[in-house]
């Protein structure tokens, strides 16, 4: 495990490399406003519900899923950040859900004092801003999927969310597996594989593997997520 002392020295020098697996707070508190940059495996967590706040990150490469286990052990999962988004914004002094990578992810963690700070970059604030109004608009969109729409009607849009997000117009690569898409829409796994292929019959998507599906008819698929 890196000391926080190793992880300073690392940024002094200012190696390109990247903290592995290495998700503690006080693992790097000495971090200056710059961010020190981290790498998850596969379903490794960035931090826990229930642990200390006070640092947000950007992910840099990879998907992280932001879940909530409720009390009878099921799985929400609120948001699924990809790059260039930024997460694990608090009111409090402690994580309210958990975040993990679904794929290999790097991130660059910032320590939120040092953000708020008067030494801070303009240009971080700024984009620290930005970011945050777009997760927020996520987050209503989120809201709107869950309350009102049926299940046919959260996969098409979640696949346009997801062809938006990635800057993808056509072929669609998902990270995430489909036990995911559900916790995320709020269906079984049963339902979201129903809906592939009730979107695959009616010619709005071709499954190309498991992951990648190509959208044939966007304008289709708006109509029915509308």
């Amino acid at each position: 495990m890196l000391t926080p002392s190793a992880v300073a020295q690392s940024l002094q020098h200012r190696h390109p490399i990247a903290v592995t697996l290495n998700r503690r707070p006080d693992a790097y508190q000495s971090a200056p406003s710059a961010g020190v940059p981290l790498t998850f495996g596969r379903n490794a967590e960035v931090y826990a519900e229930g642990e200390a706040a006070g640092y947000v990150y950007k992910v840099v490469s990879g998907v992280v899923r932001v879940s909530k286990l409720l009390p009878d052990g099921r799985r929400q999962i609120s948001a699924f950040h990809l790059p260039g988004d930024m997460f694990g914004f608090e009111i409090g002094d402690i994580h309210h859900c958990s975040a993990e990578a679904v794929v290999p992810t790097k991130v660059v963690a910032f320590k939120w004092q040092g953000l708020l700070g008067a030494g801070a970059s303009t240009s971080l604030v700024r984009e620290l801003l930005t970011r945050t109004m777009i997760g927020l608009r996520h987050t209503e969109d989120h809201l709107l999927l869950l309350g009102r729409k049926n299940a046919l009607e959260r996969l098409a849009a979640f696949l346009l969310e997801m062809a938006a997000r990635s800057g993808s117009a056509e072929m669609l690569d998902l990270a995430m597996p489909r036990h995911d898409i559900a916790d995320y829409l709020g269906l079984t796994l049963e339902t979201v594989s129903r809906m592939f292929a009730e979107l695959k019959e009616m010619g709005q998507i071709k499954l190309e593997s498991a992951r990648r599906v190509r959208l044939l008819n966007m304008d289709k698929l708006r109509a029915i997520a509308a």
